[in-house]
């Protein structure tokens, strides 16, 4: 049971950078770099950072925002989630569910932090930046990049806010747990190697036993 639940840390990992790639195309080398380099500075687990990166990423492609652009968007949400969960004491995963609905138009679940992402806000953000088109004739792209502005702006005190309290113990509980995850994807690693070369074996074991199985029951 320890060896398969290592197995699957492993195994989950690499799913998730496989799917990392092909959501983040040609920039995946350098944006999975930026999450190592992230990872390594704050303790955090490299592989929910490119789990969300590639939703946000994803996301926006999806609304028809160029690469590029999708690419610096999904590392600021991405990192604005972490920021989110500490600033609001909750896990990071609740933090990014939140972004991503918001992102999709769904307000609610941001709405109990503070942010306004309706569609009054969004043409007061529209506005303030030199855009005088009404948000309900504009492109599903543009009120994507008009939430995304919006949460930005919104955001002065929350950004940063886990590089400023990582010594607080609530972050260091989220660090150490993020560390021990990591360890056990690591000897996930171990017990894949190990695995694929037994596992043939006890294959034709099981086989041979079956085939003797079924000669004595004749």
């Amino acid at each position: 049971d320890v060896c398969a639940d290592l197995f699957n840390e492993s195994n989950e990992y690499v799913e998730a950078l496989n799917l990392f790639k092909v959501s983040m195309g040609d920039a995946s080398d350098a944006a999975l770099g930026y999450a190592e380099t992230v990872s390594a500075a704050m303790g955090i687990d490299p592989a929910e950072w490119i789990t969300n990166q590639g939703t946000f990423q994803r996301m926006a492609t999806g609304f028809g925002i160029a690469s590029d652009e999708a690419e610096i968007m999904s590392r600021n949400l991405t990192q604005l989630a972490y920021d989110m969960s500490s600033f609001f004491n909750t896990d990071v995963k609740t933090a990014a569910e939140k972004l991503q609905s918001g992102m999709s138009g769904q307000i609610k679940g941001l709405k109990a932090w503070g942010y306004n992402l309706s569609v009054a806000a969004l043409q007061e953000t529209a506005l303030s930046i030199g855009i005088e088109e009404s948000v309900r004739n504009m492109t599903e792209a543009q009120k994507a990049q008009l939430r995304y502005i919006t949460l930005i702006q919104r955001s002065n005190g929350v950004m940063g806010d886990m590089a400023k309290t990582i010594v607080t113990p609530s972050n260091a509980m989220r660090v150490l747990d993020a560390q021990i995850t990591k360890m056990k994807r690591s000897l996930g690693n171990l017990v894949s190697v190990i695995a694929t070369r037994v596992i043939p074996y006890i294959q034709a074991f099981v086989e041979i036993a079956a085939e003797a199985a079924e000669s004595l029951a004749d």
